[in-house]
Order: structure tokens, then sequence, then C-alpha cells
């Protein structure tokens, strides 16, 4: 079942839109995990945690790109230094419409699109499907 495997970490210090994205997605997928990490030194500290801990890493992060103490694109490279191995697939997010933000996100491996915010349903749906396609490659 897909709900159960939705393990979900949201990165984003802005907690209005945090609370919105966690409430979509458990009301419409019951089993989902849903965590919140206000920057992105607090989402590598739980990975960190979690590696440690030898538990499940998350499915699939979205993540800020414009956030204090650390932003989105140094999650990235931090991510890639001791993370890249995972199967986790990240989604930037940003209220910004420019080009060169969306392009400097993509040229990191893990990153499988950039989603302009508020997200809405639909997004997730997309989420979603990438998350099972991508797992799908991986069992064939």
């Amino acid at each position: 079942m897909i709900d159960a495997e939705l393990n979900i970490m949201i990165v984003d210090n802005d907690q209005v839109n945090s609370f919105v994205l966690k409430n979509i997605i458990t009301r419409n997928y019951s089993g989902a995990k849903v965590s919140l990490f206000p920057d992105g030194a607090e989402g590598i500290e739980e990975l960190q945690r979690l590696e440690t801990a030898e538990q499940d890493f998350p499915a699939v992060i979205l993540l800020d790109i414009y956030m204090p103490v650390m932003d989105g694109f140094e999650f990235l490279a931090e991510y890639m230094e001791r993370f890249a191995y995972k199967e986790t697939i990240i989604f930037a997010m940003s209220n910004s419409l420019i080009k060169e933000d969306q392009q400097r996100a993509n040229e990191f491996d893990v990153v499988k699109g950039f989603i302009t915010k508020p997200l809405i349903y639909n997004n997730i749906e997309f989420i979603v499907e990438t998350f099972i396609q991508e797992r799908e490659k991986r069992y064939l």
C-alpha cells in the first residue's frame, strides 16, 4: 500500500505552508508519515539521527530553497555529500519565480522537480506519482 510507504520530510521555515502541506498529505494519504523541520540544518540533523539509529529515511523530501540557518541549496550540497546513496527523492520548493533557482536545484541528481509555492493538491499528486514511478524503477 502506497500510503504506508509514504514517509515525507518537509523542510520549510514557513510554518503555515508546512502545516497546510501536512494536512493535505495526511487527509489524502491516511497512512502517510509527515515530519516537519524549520530549516536545512535541522533536516540534516534528523537524517543523521535516522541513519545512526538505522531507521527508515524519508521517501520524499519537500525542500524550501530560501530559509535561514541553512538554505535549500546548502542542504542539497550536504545531502549529496553524506546521503547520496539513499533512495530518497527531493522536490525543491520556492515562491520565487527566478529561473536560475530552478536550474540550480535541478543540477542535483536527487532533485526530481521544482514546485512553486504555495503547493496545491495537484502538486502533491505529482509528487506521489513521481515517488511511485521511482520506486517501480528500483524493483524492475
